[in-house]
Order: C-alpha cells, then sequence, then structure tokens
C-alpha cells in the first residue's frame, strides 16, 4: 500500500496480515472531506492497524499523530512504517487496548481516526470514552468508518454528524465535536 498524497506520496508501507486497510480510494475521499482541518492538526489513529491513516494525515501536514495498535506485532510494523516515512519526530506508539489508549492520551487532538474491527459495542465505548476524558478539543472532528448498514446517530454526546459518506459496503461518518455550551447556544 502507499501514502495517497503529500510529503510521503508514493512510500510503500507494510500491511499486517489480517487486517483490513482502508482502501486507496476511501483515503483519499476521506482526508478530501478533511482537508481543510488537517494542517497543524494533532491526530489519533486509535485502531492503526498499518498506521495508514495517521501517516496520510502526516503526510498532507498534520503537526503530530499518536498512533495506538493494541496486537504487539502489528505495533512493531507501525514504528516500521513511520521510519520508513521519517516521521518519528511527529509521532508517538501506543500499544495498549483502546480505551487504556484514550485514558492515557497526553492532550487533546483535533482529529480521532476511528476504524475499529467491524463488531458490535466498539463505537459506542469509543464515543463514551473520548467524551468522558474531554480527549477532543471543540469544533474538532471524528472520522468514523463502519460497514454502511451499521448506521450510527446523528449526535453522539457532544458529537455532532456533519458528513456522511458510502463506498461500496464502507460507511464513513464526520462527527464534530461541539462542547456543551456551544451546542445550547446553536439550538
Amino acid at each position: 500500500m502507499k501514502i495517497n498524497a503529500g510529503e510521503f506520496k508514493y512510500r510503500n508501507i507494510e500491511i499486517p496480515e489480517g487486517i483490513r486497510p482502508t482502501t486507496e480510494k476511501v483515503r483519499e475521499a476521506v482526508f478530501s472531506m478533511i482537508s481543510d482541518r488537517i494542517y497543524g492538526a494533532v491526530v489519533l489513529d486509535l485502531f492503526a492497524g498499518s498506521g495508514g491513516m495517521g501517516l496520510e494525515a502526516l503526510s498532507r501536514g498534520a503537526a503530530k499523530c499518536y498512533f495506538n495498535e493494541w496486537n504487539n506485532r502489528n505495533a512493531r510494523i507501525v514504528q516500521k512504517n513511520i521510519a520508513t516515512c521519517r516521521a518519528e519526530d511527529r509521532s508517538a506508539v501506543m500499544n495498549r487496548d483502546f480505551r487504556r489508549a484514550i485514558r492515557e492520551l497526553p492532550e487533546q487532538v483535533d482529529i480521532v481516526i476511528i476504524d475499529p474491527p467491524y463488531q458490535a459495542g466498539y463505537y459506542d465505548d469509543v464515543f463514551d470514552l473520548l467524551q468522558e476524558y474531554d480527549s477532543v478539543r471543540d469544533g474538532g472532528i471524528l472520522v468514523v468508518e463502519h460497514i454502511y448498514d451499521n448506521n450510527l446517530s446523528d449526535t453522539i454526546g457532544k458529537y455532532e454528524k456533519i458528513k456522511q459518506k458510502k463506498y461500496g459496503t464502507i460507511g464513513v461518518d464526520i462527527y464534530r465535536c461541539v462542547s456543551s455550551i456551544a451546542k445550547n447556544t446553536l439550538l
């Protein structure tokens, strides 16, 4: 797999066995949707897999990316892919369960990439924990990849869906973090 655009364009990254990487078409579409929010952003690639989404964000101008991958072997591949892109100075790899990664995140982020294994339960837990630990800056966004038929609510806590797209069987929803104060003034 290759990085689509930016500083690391055409760099090959390794894909761990047994994971389902986001396709180039979907990655390109996602980053087109959020292009105005990437430059200078702090990103959390919560279920990193190969690290492709986080590396794409760094390649396009994100300031920093936290990559979380619970599988030890896959986390080593993420580190190798970061080294291939020479992005070590803007990257941190966490090798934790997603719940612990959210609890231990050292700063608020602007963008969270959420692409877990397509199983029930992950999405609700992620939204709840991000809100509980105030992990996302006001105005920050969540990029959520899922099976399209698994419709996610338009509002989940302080997160409001602002875009929804379908790519074959894959759905991508973009949520914006709205503080409770700002949410009340929008009504």
